[in-house]
């Protein structure tokens, strides 16, 4: 369970370097630990690297997998406000408008009482 987070700050690093395929290794790495976790509730590990990830393709131009990877994180947690985000921008840099719109809906609901406004998947980035 420790592993994952020294690769998700070695991911944050390089992202922050400009490093993009470097910060993205390190975090599909990450998501793969997360993966190997036995399932406990709640869970061992509280940030998902899988959000980190999405944010990060979206930020080399590559939605298409940052889509495979919201769907996935969705398929794991049902309705997830963070992966719905991830997943309305990743729909959209594709112009699939009509997936969009109903992600973005999803998305509404998910997160109508919250008490902040996304900017990416990923706490604390714009």
């Amino acid at each position: 369970m420790l592993a994952i987070g020294p690769e998700v700050l070695r991911g944050e690093i390089a992202a922050a370097r400009g490093e993009r395929d470097k910060a993205i290794a390190h975090v599909e790495k990450a998501v793969r630990l997360e993966d190997a976790l036995v399932y406990t509730e709640p869970s061992e590990w509280h940030y998902p690297p899988r959000h980190l990830l999405g944010a990060l393709l979206l930020e080399a131009g590559r939605a298409a997998e940052a889509e495979t990877v919201y769907w996935e994180d969705l398929r794991r947690n049902r309705d997830n406000g963070w992966a719905l985000f991830g997943l309305v921008q990743a729909l959209k840099a594709q112009n699939k408008t009509d997936a969009a719109a109903l992600a973005e809906a999803r998305f509404k609901k998910a997160w109508e009482r919250a008490d902040i406004t996304l900017t990416a998947s990923r706490f604390g980035r714009k």
